[in-house]
């Protein structure tokens, strides 16, 4: 079994009736909601860094979509 960690989190009764809210509306438990929406930021986190990372090293040199889409050969 992978391992894993166990963290605690408070919020306002208000706070936490808006996430239940939303979770009930999504159909999943609180703590899958907020598994998922942390873990989401976590990648959407990522991915900035990745991008801000390439348009650095491209010294913001930039290519049209259609430049692209040529050079994969997807016309």
């Amino acid at each position: 079994m992978a391992d894993t960690t166990v963290t605690f989190l408070q919020f306002k009764d208000d706070q936490y009736k808006k996430i239940k809210e939303l979770a009930d509306s999504h159909g999943v438990s609180v703590t899958r909601y907020m598994r998922e929406a942390i873990l989401e930021r976590v990648e959407d986190e990522e991915d900035y860094n990745a991008a801000t990372a390439n348009l650095n090293a491209s010294h913001g040199e930039t290519i049209s979509s259609i430049e692209i889409r040529k050079r994969l050969e997807l016309n």
